[in-house]
């Protein structure tokens, strides 16, 4: 199995024997060893690949190990990734989010959910981190760096990968209930299972909060499904549903503002083996989405609707070379309430090379090209290697080029003003190199240095946009440590994230961890600290801050277990951002416990 990736203070192998060997002294008996993520990666290639055969920097993270945690929101499950900073600038649960990938903006950042692209240069990413729950997500990847020759553009930080979850690995049914602070309440029933060649999952949820804060209430029911059906032994065929419902209140400049928003996901998929050596993959997808804001100045709302086919291959031509081949095509309606109609296609290609000349060493190079009909075409290309040169310690490394398209509202104009339909794609040059070494059989520490220079920047506000001259610099250090003892017993995780240079002025550190303790093979008992250094996200500077969290766990049954998280434990106060004279305060103290049932 590939660990997952988290961090912590750099220590070698040798310093760190004697300190596995005394706690390895203390072990009790022998804990419930909890199931493991699966070993593939999917979002490098968009194919499922062996984690050696990967050249980029991505983090794997499990969603039912983090909601054992007690963390149950995607915003905060991807504060564990190395190189992220996940957050709000707009408010508490329910306002947009925001997504920092290696010092980059939100814009900078693509989400792919079922396989399918939903955010780009016109739809928010901030949209989708608007209160998502894990409790229907199977796989979480974090893939950073320039990833446009795979993924085309809004991929300058990185790609999101999100997958529904697969029956194959939930069978049976399962009630989840929480409550707590600031009348804060979520519910959430699925049903999984398989047989020899069926395997599905449906889940659907509701919850709200009041969150700790005037006027900020969020509400939001959800709902998610997955098929599949292997007719052979190597062929998949599946579908998937998705579907959200959401209301956020909040304060605005000039008094209350309610967002509301409504989108669905649909996708058909094919996965075959035409040849042993012959992977193939095609996915086709609906997505729509329909956002309203109502605030002092009126309605303003926006539509869109999306269609969109991949086709994903990888081909062997013996142990030593594999060809990488794919193509793509999507098409956008998008219209918003001040006179916004465009329809708009996408067409891309990419054609790649890996070469492997002997079992520990890897490299590869993908060339791709995408044209836009809202401004034009664009040529991107990665080349990387990924080499194990010792048992153990791998090296990575890769550069690239990628770049965003300018949104439908920097061309066509905002209800803040008049856009510009000469503006230039927004491109970049990026590299990075780092190192995974494991430390005894069950901990893993990686490092990673980036860089990434941006030009022709888009700045859209204030109106009308611009491209800004120069380059503009993004690079730092990301560093992941994490593993276990007693298999299982102790487990510990942190991650940390150090930027030299960034846009937006994000913090020059950000750190998460946690540690837990299985007493009981029914008790789960654990500790989490997140550190954000000061920063101002383009407004007044913010102070530091650091939050404190307990939760746990008890299986009161094999069936039945019941669960409590205190957040913010020493009741810090900080800011979330303070934009024109407008602070955002982030939660305070908060507990809260809730129970699982399987059947």
């Amino acid at each position: 199995m590939h660990p997952k990736k988290s961090s912590g203070p750099r220590r070698t192998a040798k310093s760190c024997r004697p300190l596995l060997a005394a706690l390895s002294l203390a072990c009790p008996a022998q804990a419930e060893i909890e199931s493991e993520l699966d070993p593939l990666v999917v979002s490098a290639l968009r194919t499922p690949v062996e984690p050696g055969l990967i050249t980029s920097a991505v983090t794997s993270l499990d969603p039912r190990d983090l909601e054992k945690r007690g963390v149950l929101d995607l915003r905060d499950a991807l504060n564990e990734s190395p190189g992220v900073i996940s957050t709000s600038t707009a408010g508490q649960t329910g306002a947009a989010g925001s997504l920092f990938i290696r010092g980059t903006t939100t814009a900078d950042s693509q989400l792919i959910v079922d396989g399918i692209r939903l955010s780009d240069a016109t739809t928010p990413l901030g949209n989708f981190l608007a209160g998502t729950r894990l409790d229907d997500l199977g796989r979480i990847e974090v893939l950073r760096g320039p990833q446009s020759a795979i993924h085309g553009g809004e991929s300058v930080g990185g790609v999101l990968w999100l997958e529904t979850a697969n029956g194959r690995d939930r069978p049976g049914g399962r009630l989840r209930l929480e409550g707590g602070s600031f009348d804060s309440h979520d519910a959430h029933l699925s049903y999984g299972g398989s047989n020899e060649a069926f395997s599905w999952f449906a889940g659907i949820g509701k919850g709200g909060t009041r969150n700790d804060a005037i006027d900020q209430d969020f509400r939001r029911s959800r709902a998610a499904l997955r098929f599949e059906w292997m007719p052979a032994e190597e062929v998949t065929l599946g579908v998937t549903f998705r579907a959200t419902d959401s209301r956020f209140d909040f304060p605005g400049f000039f008094g209350p503002n309610v967002d509301e928003l409504d989108a669905a996901l649909g996708t058909i998929y094919l996965e075959a083996r035409p040849t042993d050596a012959w992977l193939a993959r095609m996915t086709m997808g609906y997505y729509r989405e329909s956002y309203d804001n109502q605030g002092f100045f009126g309605n303003f709302g926006t539509d869109l609707d999306r269609t969109a086919i991949h086709t994903d291959h990888v081909i062997d031509f013996g142990p030593h070379h594999r060809l990488l081949a794919g193509a793509s095509f999507e098409q956008t309606d998008f219209s918003n309430t001040i006179g916004t109609d465009v329809s708009a296609d996408r067409f891309g290609a990419y054609l790649g090379w890996q070469w492997r000349p002997v079992d520990r060493f890897v490299t590869d190079a993908v060339l791709r090209w995408q044209d836009d009909q809202s401004y034009g075409d664009e040529f991107t290309w990665r080349v990387g290697a990924a080499w194990e040169f010792i048992e153990g310690t791998r090296v990575r490394g890769g550069i690239g080029r990628a770049f965003r398209a300018p949104t439908f509202l920097d061309l066509y104009g905002t209800a803040f003003g008049a856009g510009d339909p000469n503006l230039k794609a927004q491109t970049s040059l990026g590299w990075d190199l780092g190192i995974e070494h494991q430390l005894a059989e069950d901990h893993q520490l990686t490092l990673t240095w980036f860089e990434n220079s941006i030009e022709n920047r888009i700045r859209s506000l204030p109106t009308p946009p611009v491209n800004l001259p120069g380059d503009t610099p993004a690079r730092g250090l990301e560093t992941a440590i994490d593993g276990s003892w007693c298999d299982g017993r102790y487990g510990y995780r942190l991650a940390w994230t150090f930027l030299d240079e960034s846009l937006q002025d994000q913090p020059e550190h950000t750190a998460t961890a946690s540690f837990d303790w299985r007493p009981l093979d029914r008790l789960l008992l654990g500790v989490g600290a997140t550190y954000v250094d000061e920063r101002s996200y383009g407004g007044a500077p913010l102070d530091d801050y650091l939050l404190l969290r307990i939760y746990g766990s008890y299986r009161i049954r094999d069936h039945l277990t019941v669960h409590g998280r205190v957040e913010n434990l020493a009741d810090s106060g900080y800011q979330l951002s303070n934009i024109g004279g407008t602070v955002v305060e982030g939660s305070g103290l908060g507990a809260f416990a809730g129970v699982t049932a399987e059947f």
